[in-house]
């Protein structure tokens, strides 16, 4: 690679971590999902600015073509954030239902002192 698209490449990266950690001081994104982008950015840097580090680490794992180890380790990528979506959603959905069922008791419980209200005001 160039090394102005190295540069280049690594001002985007930079750039993108700081429009994370912006996120995340003004209260837009959890930390929990910001430190997956944070650290796979700080990973990318590091691989732009170590000459032949995706070469060597495509050789390492036994990938033939590099493009191959990238496509692998963006479809790791996307299967791990589909996995901690899907956990983060079932948590959600599991919490609508106690929120829900918490809500039904309070309107059974109003609704029962209405009518015991009621009842007194009837009876007088």
């Amino acid at each position: 690679m160039s090394v102005n698209l190295t540069i280049a490449v690594a001002i985007i990266f930079v750039l993108m971590m700081l429009i994370i950690i912006n996120k995340v001081r003004k209260g837009k994104l959890q930390l929990a999902y910001s430190i997956f982008w944070i650290i796979s950015g700080i990973i990318l840097i590091i691989v732009l600015l170590i000459p032949n580090c995706i070469s060597n680490i495509t050789n390492l794992l036994g990938f033939e073509v590099i493009s191959n180890m990238i496509f692998f380790i963006t479809i790791v990528m996307a299967f791990y954030l589909i996995l901690q979506l899907m956990t983060e959603l079932s948590k959600e959905a599991k919490r609508n239902v106690s929120l829900i069922q918490e809500i039904s008791l309070l309107k059974k419980r109003v609704t029962d002192i209405e009518n015991e209200k009621n009842k007194e005001n009837k009876g007088e």
